[in-house]
Parts: structure tokens; C-alpha cells; sequence
């Protein structure tokens, strides 16, 4: 069963009304009635937005008419935009796995575990110089202006070879995650990083070894930023989110309290 398809068997059964749905250019976030608020990349396909071929987000008018994890099931959809909105919901409903998290950052787990290793690098991230002062090898796999996110024969041995995987938490939303965990060999370090990735004991029960995301602390910061076309720094400075990271072993009873 693919990664997003088993984290959402894994969302809490009772049922979650939906407050608000916010998209902005750079993020979405979605607040439930309880107060959840979760974040994930906006994600837009290729194609016109106007005429009879345009795509367009299904249901925009009634997703607040929805129960969250009816807007998460959006996370699986074929439409990019629709798959940012579920992650958005599916964040918001997974609760965060307090009892275990630390303030550590990515940037320094990363370069704890990439000593004399070969690095792979799913994206891109501000410490990679760094990484590659400490790491044997980095490799790093961006978007091919050709071939988009397709897991190229090339890629997949790159992947293999890699003792510590680092990946962006925008492969959930990009349809890139299940194809890039296959590559990878038995035993090979994974991180998942970023504010859209899921923080919580399933990610790291689902096949990574440790997990970077944020708790939002007050939505209508981060809200006011992101509707006005900002980047996640933005969002940083107010303050309003908190940098969490999750890694194994863990208890998971105890993260599940």
C-alpha cells in the first residue's frame, strides 16, 4: 500500500469538521474544528487555468463542508493542488507526537548521520553546503526541467548507493515519495523534512528514521503571510510555529499519548 494511502488508514475515526482551508501561492493550511492546524506546499499542475481544458480544484466553494479526513482522502488525488489540501488536512488531524519530539534542527541531525557517508538529497536544502564538508558524497536529486520528478533508472542507482537519504516533505505532495523509499537499500538512513511532512510516530513507523516538521501555535500569523504570497522564512519570523523533529527509537506509546 503506497506511504500516503497507510498514514491516512492511520488517522484518528471519529469525525473532525473542517474551520477554514487557506491557499496561498507558496502554502496551504487548513485549521480543524479542534483547533488542528496543518501545513503542506502548494502544489500546482501544468495546463491551462482558463477554458475548456483548464484544471481546476474540486469542490472549491463546500471544503469547509467536509469532515477532515473526507478533505485528507485529497492527499491520494490525481490533481496536484487537491494533494496539498489533503496533506494540509491530513497534518492537521495527525496529532503531533508531543512526548517525543525534540527542538532539534534538520540541519544538525543531518549532518550527525552523513559523517564519511554517501548523502542523498531529494531536493534542496540550505545546510547542503555543509553536508558536503562532512559527507564522503552528496548526491543531490532536484526536479529534471525534463523528466520532472520521474524516478529515471539513473536515479534509482544514485538512491541505492546512499547510506543517509535526506527527502523534502513536497515528494508527499509531488507523488514522488513511494518510488523514491523503493529505491532505497535495506538499512539506508531516512529523513523526511519540512513543514508539510506529517509529525508524527506513523512517519517514522511507515519508513523513516526521523522527521522535521513544525507545530503551528497560532494560525492567523502564519495565515496573514501566506495569503499575502510568503515563503516559509516569512512564516518563521512571526513566530507562530515551532520547529519540532521526531527520530527513532522512540516510544511509541509514549508519543501516542
Amino acid at each position: 500500500m503506497p506511504f500516503l494511502e497507510r498514514l491516512l488508514a492511520r488517522l484518528p475515526r471519529e469525525a473532525v469538521g473542517i474551520r477554514h482551508v487557506w491557499i496561498g501561492p507558496y502554502w496551504t493550511a487548513v485549521e480543524t474544528e479542534t483547533g488542528g492546524v496543518g501545513l503542506a506546499a502548494t502544489q500546482l499542475g501544468p495546463g491551462p487555468t482558463h477554458g475548456e481544458h483548464a484544471r481546476w480544484m474540486p469542490g472549491t466553494g463546500r471544503l469547509t463542508s467536509l469532515s477532515a479526513r473526507e478533505l485528507a482522502e485529497n492527499v491520494c488525488a490525481e490533481f496536484p493542488l487537491a494533494r496539498s489540501v489533503g496533506l494540509a488536512a491530513l497534518n492537521a488531524l495527525l496529532p503531533v507526537s508531543a512526548a517525543g519530539a525534540t527542538e532539534r534542527n534538520a540541519a544538525e541531525l543531518a549532518l550527525e548521520k552523513a559523517v564519511d557517508k554517501t548523502v542523498g538529497v531529494v531536493g534542496w536544502f540550505p545546510f547542503i553546503p555543509r553536508l558536503q564538508s562532512v559527507a564522503s558524497v552528496v548526491h543531490i536529486l532536484e526536479k529534471d526541467p525534463l523528466t520532472g520528478f520521474d524516478l529515471t533508472p539513473e536515479r534509482r542507482a544514485v538512491l541505492a548507493d546512499c547510506g543517509v537519504v535526506l527527502m523534502t516533505a513536497s515528494t508527499l505532495v509531488n507523488g514522488s515519495v513511494d518510488g523514491i523509499l523503493d529505491a532505497l537499500r535495506p538499512g539506508a538512513w531516512r529523513m523526511l523534512v519540512g513543514p508539510g511532512a506529517p509529525l508524527s510516530a506513523e512517519t517514522l513507523r511507515l519508513g523513516f528514521d526521523a522527521v522535521c516538521g513544525v507545530r503551528v501555535l497560532e494560525a492567523e500569523p502564519v495565515v496573514r503571510v501566506l495569503q499575502e504570497g510568503g515563503c516559509f522564512q516569512q512564516i518563521r519570523r512571526t513566530q507562530a510555529v515551532q520547529l519540532l523533529a521526531l527520530e527513532t527509537p522512540i516510544s511509541f506509546d509514549e508519543a501516542n499519548r
